[in-house]
């Protein structure tokens, strides 16, 4: 059976590793290099597949998720005066695994959300947390501390930008930062035990 079209998250995907070539200076399309680069990144985490064809309808809708995200990535270039760092480190922290985000241009995270919905609460929490991973790395002297995010949808052209202080002060209960990360320890200590027993 032909797939008629590619799924939503393959085809962000496709938009993401297209914008990451031009970012890196390679202006030449080249559609089949990019959905194969999307799809050994979903296999790592999805039971991806490789779509038979692109419709035309896919391509249009991946070169504008590109084309905005690359615009939105150039014009906080522009803002900041910091070059745009691919799929920065966040972090491990003992059980946790060091992993990536999506870009950052000094010490903020930009983190790209490709969906016909708003920024909701799943998506500060992720970001909270690659902030708490920063921090612990950074009192290790490991690694620099994520000051402030940009949550971006290229999808939408919307953005927020917000510091991570701001964030913390009304989502964390009156808790400093030691304290929160206090907190962060006991619990990934509790589940390191448990996953020992």
């Amino acid at each position: 059976m032909r797939k008629a079209s590619i799924n939503a998250a393959m085809l962000f995907e496709v938009a993401y590793v297209r914008t990451e070539q031009i970012l890196m200076g390679n202006s030449d399309e080249n559609w089949d290099l990019y959905l194969k680069a999307a799809l050994n990144r979903q296999e790592r985490y999805f039971d991806a597949e490789l779509p038979e064809s692109f419709t035309e309808h896919d391509l249009g809708v991946a070169r504008a998720a590109s084309n905005n995200l690359v615009f939105a990535l150039d014009k906080f270039k522009e803002w900041s005066g910091f070059s745009v760092e691919l799929s920065p480190t966040i972090p491990g922290y003992q059980w946790i695994a060091e992993g990536q985000g999506d870009f950052s241009l000094g010490a903020t995270l930009i983190e790209v959300k490709c969906t016909s919905k708003n920024f909701g609460s799943a998506d500060y929490r992720q970001l909270l947390i690659y902030w708490l991973l920063s921090f612990a790395a950074a009192i290790e002297g490991k690694s620099k501390e994520w000051k402030s995010f940009v949550l971006l949808n290229p999808r939408s052209n919307k953005y927020i930008e917000l510091e991570f202080d701001e964030l913390i002060s009304f989502s964390a209960a009156g808790r400093s930062k030691i304290e929160i990360l206090e907190l962060f320890n006991s619990i990934v200590s509790d589940q390191s035990n448990k996953v020992n027993i």
